[in-house]
């Protein structure tokens, strides 16, 4: 799915609409983004705490360096991304996918 087919403003039915919002070095704190839509997000050095995301669609937003803890990931769908250095568990992830895929 490319970037185009997650953003379908076609579909969007929003509770709360915001644009152009700086959200960088912030707290959300047991926060609900229930089917939420994150597109061309900048969310630099924010914390996501007791938060919930079912159903949150994550579509050209930069993750690099992000942490996650104690996080459900059941039925999480990953499409499109740069894996380069995914660790989960301490398994570097990201390896394994590209030697299966015969990058060096």
């Amino acid at each position: 799915m490319g970037l185009d087919q997650a953003v379908d403003s076609a579909t969007l039915t929003p509770n709360m609409y915001v644009t152009n919002a700086d959200v960088r070095q912030s707290t959300w704190h047991e926060s609900a983004f229930l089917g939420s839509l994150f597109a061309e997000s900048a969310l630099d050095d924010s914390q996501f705490l007791y938060g919930k995301a079912q159903r949150t669609t994550f579509a050209g937003t930069v993750l690099d360096g992000s942490r996650l803890v104690g996080c459900s990931l059941r039925d999480v769908v990953i499409e499109n991304c740069d894996l380069r250095g995914l660790i989960i568990d301490g398994v570097r992830i990201g390896d394994l996918i590209a030697r299966g895929e015969g990058a060096h």
